[in-house]
């Protein structure tokens, strides 16, 4: 999944999954994506809209549980093997849907006045 955002020092930047640096919730329905721009290193922070983001943490905290994520008497095993092809089919296919949903949201957003409306800043 690619960003493509606005770095001050260097324009519009592509930007990846690698170049997050962090991620803060900020209420029920929206998130703070901050980057690292791979051209100079400054800090891009982005704040998404995210509508019923809630109940998806929710899902991912049951799915991490039932994986035994964070347990670490599995912890070694789950990194390891990653579950069975089943189990990594599954897990691909809930990813890729949650990066389509941001890929739909995002789609729009041309320059930074597009971003500014999507986040809801005067």
């Amino acid at each position: 999944m690619e960003f493509s955002l606005i770095c001050p020092n260097d324009g519009q930047v592509d930007l990846g999954l690698e170049d997050i640096t962090a991620v803060s919730f900020r209420d029920q329905e929206t998130v703070e994506v901050s980057f690292q721009c791979p051209e100079c290193g400054e800090v891009i922070r982005a704040v998404l809209r995210v509508p019923n983001m809630l109940m998806a943490a929710m899902e991912l905290a049951k799915f991490a549980e039932s994986e035994g994520v964070g347990d670490e008497s599995a912890s070694a095993e789950y990194a390891g093997a990653y579950g069975s092809a089943e189990e990594r089919a599954e897990r691909d296919r809930l990813e890729e849907s949650y990066c389509e949903y941001f890929r739909r949201q995002l789609s729009h957003i041309e320059c930074v006045e597009d971003l500014l409306a999507e986040i809801d800043c005067p």
